[in-house]
């Protein structure tokens, strides 16, 4: 049997799948041919969901906390028991005593409606701003109205050259390879710009690897070369710009030695970066979704983007910054699935959650966690485990015992995407739609998210907060839609919306002024500089820390996959060093190292990187072990525009260890101690 499906994980690519089920039940997952961007290819998290769906150590049952136990219950039980804790809440400090958590781990239209459960409660608490893009976001606000992007096609097709600038394509993002191949055949340029190794680099005309959150500051020191050399696009800054002179006169704080001497790029490769733009027509740019991650995240998005406008590669095909796909937002109703309006919720941020927790008032007494891990992704996560123990109640809905159901009072089962029905769609990327559709039945007494949620407003007695059906519940969302597409969506397994594969080719932006803003007075009103400014001065430094540690995405797994992949468990993670640490360490491929800063530790494994920048340590979140997550080392800071954690402003030292005793695993204190 073959079946039409789609993949829900929170990436740029939302693959169609093929899923073919055996006689004797296991699941192949392959990518559907017919889809016109990922043509037939599935990425290693894909094939995960197959994995996960049958995993032996999946949660099939409603399970209580109780003392140090877990304990099987009925769903019955369940529902009664959290909805007395729910009704308990409401009568003593009311709805802004529930808060919700949740995030975009498992996406799809549907999975919203767990927000308009806790609406119809008269409001909650909830989490808002981002761990990854926020800045970004906000950034290209400011200079465009809305983040917008080429299609592929596009870029494959017109491109002159090519600039992933922090994005590393291979993978996060792999189905974008092809049309960078299909590009470069055409003899376009390719240049990667990263501070972490990474395989699309070795197959570029040109890698540079700048300090890590320093990207702004190259990109302006850049733009002032271009200035210098009249390499700009004159047309384009007096047509359908304002602005440009207030920056201009501003670059002049950017001393190329002095900006090589921060960001460790050397000036003839600044130089090379400014020809590049000034002289070749037209550049693509593909932006990532890490350089946000630092105090100065939104600056240095501002700052990219001000480089390819002001040297004209904004509007035109093969051009572009392109960083989300927020024009898709039109397409969809988000107010007939979760009907807010009218909801009183308290905000707390998602970067700052456990400082908001403590300081609560009224207190949070009932947690909820849909879609999401936060104990090991959100900053400063020691400090949110201690925040979520003062809290009564705690509810996780998820397929595995994550790091955050370990914190938990009751963890209730949901169905693997291959088990519910849902649209799958990406703000990050291209503009397909694809459609979820059961290939098995649920395990055990797994429930969809939405049935959950209308089991538990049953049990409060107040069954129409939920009342409707997949059917209704996709219609409505998908009101705007042709009914031909929808039967299409269903039927083809996924839809093409048509967004314009050239934004703003009109020259007519989404900003107050209608033209792209190098000086901006929305972010003068926000309290930021009007024009894109790098301040040197807001770069991390400790003596006692010389390296710059990063916990980024996992190449092989997505977060809690970890959890089913046997060569990523284990007590010890992998440290990443470049090479200069290990030669101020003394350190080897394979060595044991203790990595610390004041907020954490851990014993891990060395493996040593010749590319990338040499000051960098990498490691992947979603390791947990040693009484600790990788986000313990971070700290809860903001950067500089949105709600944006700076997560990766994060020191650290690195020290060789002897190899650790075979019992020393239970914590990081009990790990450090047969070591130092």
């Amino acid at each position: 049997m073959k079946v039409k499906t789609a993949c829900p994980i929170d990436c740029y690519d939302a693959c169609a799948f093929i899923a073919e089920v055996g006689e004797d039940g296991e699941i192949r997952l392959s990518g559907n041919p017919e889809h016109p961007i990922t043509r037939g290819t599935i990425c290693n998290r894909g094939r995960q969901l197959a994995v996960r769906r049958n995993s032996r150590d999946r949660v099939l049952y409603p399970l209580k906390r109780e003392g140090d136990r877990w304990t099987r219950i009925s769903w019955e039980r369940a529902m009664r028991e959290i909805a007395e804790e729910i009704q308990r809440t409401l009568d003593e400090v009311g709805h802004h005593g529930i808060l919700h958590y949740y995030d975009w781990g498992s996406g799809g239209l549907l999975k919203a409606l767990n927000q308009r459960f806790f609406y119809a409660l008269g409001g909650c608490s909830e989490a808002i701003g981002s761990l990854c893009w926020d800045a970004g976001i906000r950034a290209q606000a400011y200079d465009f109205g809305l983040a917008n992007s080429h299609s592929p096609e596009d870029m494959a097709e017109h491109a002159e050259a090519i600039v992933v600038w922090g994005r590393n394509v291979a993978n996060t993002n792999v189905h974008m390879i092809p049309f960078i191949r299909q590009a470069q055949a055409r003899g376009a340029k390719l240049v990667v710009i990263t501070t972490l190794p990474q395989d699309l680099a070795r197959r570029a005309d040109k890698a540079i690897y700048p300090r890590p959150g320093t990207d702004g500051l190259l990109a302006l020191a850049a733009l002032r070369i271009c200035r210098d050399d009249g390499w700009l696009d004159r047309a384009f800054l007096q047509d359908r710009a304002i602005g440009w002179e207030d920056l201009a006169a501003d670059l002049d704080r950017y001393d190329l030695d002095e900006v090589a001497r921060w960001t460790d790029v050397p000036v003839e490769d600044i130089r090379f970066l400014a020809e590049l733009y000034g002289k070749t027509k037209p550049v693509c740019t593909l932006l990532g979704i890490g350089m946000q991650r630092y105090a100065q995240g939104g600056q240095t998005i501002r700052a990219i983007d001000a480089l390819a406008a002001a040297t004209g590669h904004i509007g035109i095909p093969g051009g572009g910054v392109n960083y989300a796909q927020r024009q898709l937002g039109r397409f969809y109703d988000e107010e007939a699935i979760i009907n807010r309006r009218g909801a009183d919720v308290r905000e707390m941020l998602r970067p700052t959650l456990a400082a908001n927790l403590l300081a609560a008032d009224p207190p949070v007494q009932v947690m909820f966690v849909t879609r999401s891990n936060p104990v090991a992704q959100v900053p400063d996560s020691g400090r949110l485990r201690e925040a979520m123990a003062h809290i009564r109640c705690k509810v996780v809905i998820d397929t595995f015992m994550t790091a955050t159901a370990e914190c938990a009072d009751y963890v209730l089962p949901c169905t693997n995407v291959l088990e519910e029905e849902d649209v799958v769609y990406t703000t990050m990327w291209h503009d397909c739609v694809s459609y979820a559709r059961p290939v098995v039945p649920p395990r055990g007494e797994a429930k969809p998210e939405w049935e959950i949620f209308r089991d538990l407003a049953a049990a409060l007695g107040r069954p129409e907060i939920m009342e409707g059906d997949v059917d209704s519940w996709i219609r409505r969302a998908l009101r705007r839609w042709p009914a031909d597409k929808v039967n299409e969506l269903r039927e083809r397994g996924f839809v093409r919306l048509g967004a314009p594969s050239v934004p703003w080719q009109d020259g007519r932006f989404l900003t107050p002024s209608g033209k792209f803003e190098f000086a901006s007075a929305v972010a003068a009103r926000d309290g930021h500089s009007a024009v894109a400014r790098i301040d040197v001065g807001r770069f991390p430094k400790d003596a006692n820390l010389p390296y710059t540690l990063l916990t980024v995405h996992p190449r092989k797994w997505q977060m809690s996959q970890r959890d089913t992949l046997p060569e990523a468990k284990g007590p010890y993670p992998i440290a990443e060093l470049g090479s200069e640490i290990a030669a101020d360490r003394g350190i080897q491929d394979g060595d044991w190292v203790h990595v610390r800063n004041s907020k954490a530790s851990v014993i891990a494994r060395a493996r040593v990187t010749v590319e990338g920048h040499p000051r960098v340590v990498r490691m992947e979140i979603g390791w947990h072990g040693q009484g600790v997550t990788l986000n313990d080392f971070t700290s809860d800071g903001l950067a500089d525009f949105g709600i944006q954690a700076a997560q990766y402003d994060c020191l650290c030292d690195v020290v060789k260890v002897a190899a650790p005793h075979e019992n020393a695993r239970a914590s990081g204190s009990e790990a450090l101690a047969h070591q130092v």
